[in-house]
């Protein structure tokens, strides 16, 4: 009879230990949705915020899932409120304890629904633009990563190589990205005269708006034009190739960008965002949320580091000499 009693004593614990390592590995994984404003074959944005978010989550062992709004390619207001909508369903079915939201579009037709909201998901967002309260952050479940281009910096290097340059226009697109910038711009104090803001939405404005201040200025900055449709009311948007190329023949005037892409796209020179700084940032907060800190508890602020362009062929073809110690400061150096 014991020994009947310690068999099935052993086999009782023996049954214990399976139960245990069975519920431990079938413990769900944490759900975190990842939501960008663009699409995911934006290189240099969309693709370097991504790169940051997984280096930041490495090792946590959580299921990520990503969604991505593509509201550059598609800008009218019926999409931007439908990829909206799709990310609150993604969000009702997938369940997320935590969600990254990159760029103001995904703010603005989605987090914002979500904060201080009881119940909701916690929410990280980055690469934002804009003034954050206008989406009601910070909230008790939202914290975030602003960010600043790096405006004074860039104007500073541009007079590094053009120190004669004393009056710029400042050109974009229309879109709440660069209303940000242009908002954020007008509060600083400017080392070059700004004698104007011009937004445009078409290929046909962005002519005009060259053709206007032709002899009228030093200099050009360029910030974010990859929402200007080739025609009125059509699609199909140009690239920044072009568009910069249209700059350079016409006006021959040296250009500064304060975006990611600057020198691929042919602009001269500027100082960037790192977007990859960006999404490493937003999920170092996720993480730090993951592991039970409280979203407020972490400060809403700025990335930091910046990022050299410059653009050699673009230099040649303006007859810009640059000098060497310039050249072997760049981050990104286009030949």
């Amino acid at each position: 009879m014991n020994n009947w009693l310690r068999l099935l004593a052993r086999y009782s614990l023996s049954l214990l230990f399976l139960v245990v390592a069975t519920n431990v590995s079938a413990a769900p994984k944490k759900r975190v949705l990842v939501v960008h404003s663009y699409h995911q074959s934006q290189q240099g944005h969309v693709v370097e915020m991504t790169e940051g978010i997984e280096e930041a989550l490495s090792g946590l062992g959580i299921q990520v899932k990503y969604y991505h709004m593509d509201t550059k390619r598609k800008t009218s207001e019926e999409w931007k409120r439908e990829a909206g909508a799709q990310a609150k369903a993604i969000v009702t079915n997938f369940e997320p304890e935590l969600v990254i939201t990159m760029d103001d579009n995904a703010q603005k037709y989605f987090a914002k629904d979500y904060a201080a909201i009881p119940g909701a998901p916690v929410f990280v967002f980055s690469g934002v633009n804009k003034d954050p309260k206008i989406y009601g952050f910070p909230a008790k479940n939202v914290t975030g990563v602003l960010e600043r281009p790096n405006i004074i910096e860039s104007l500073e290097f541009l007079k590094k190589i053009v120190p004669d340059a004393k009056n710029i226009l400042m050109l974009s697109d229309k879109s709440p990205t660069t209303d940000g910038f242009i908002e954020y711009a007008k509060s600083l104090v400017m080392p070059l005269n700004v004698v104007a803001y011009e937004q445009v939405e078409t290929f046909e404005q962005w002519r005009a708006i060259a053709k206007k201040y032709k002899g009228k200025v030093d200099a050009i900055g360029l910030y974010v034009i990859r929402t200007i449709a080739r025609y009125e009311g059509m699609p199909e948007k140009v690239p920044e190739t072009e568009l910069v190329a249209y700059i350079n023949k016409h006006t021959k005037l040296p250009t500064v960008g304060f975006f990611d892409s600057s020198a691929q796209a042919g602009i001269l020179c500027g100082i960037s965002v790192s977007m990859k700084e960006q999404g490493y940032a937003a999920g170092e907060l996720a993480r730090g949320i993951l592991a039970g800190n409280s979203p407020d508890s972490f400060a809403v602020k700025p990335t930091s580091k910046g990022r050299i362009q410059l653009n050699l062929n673009t230099a040649e073809y303006l007859n810009i000499n640059l000098k060497h110690s310039l050249i072997k400061r760049a981050d990104i150096l286009v030949r």
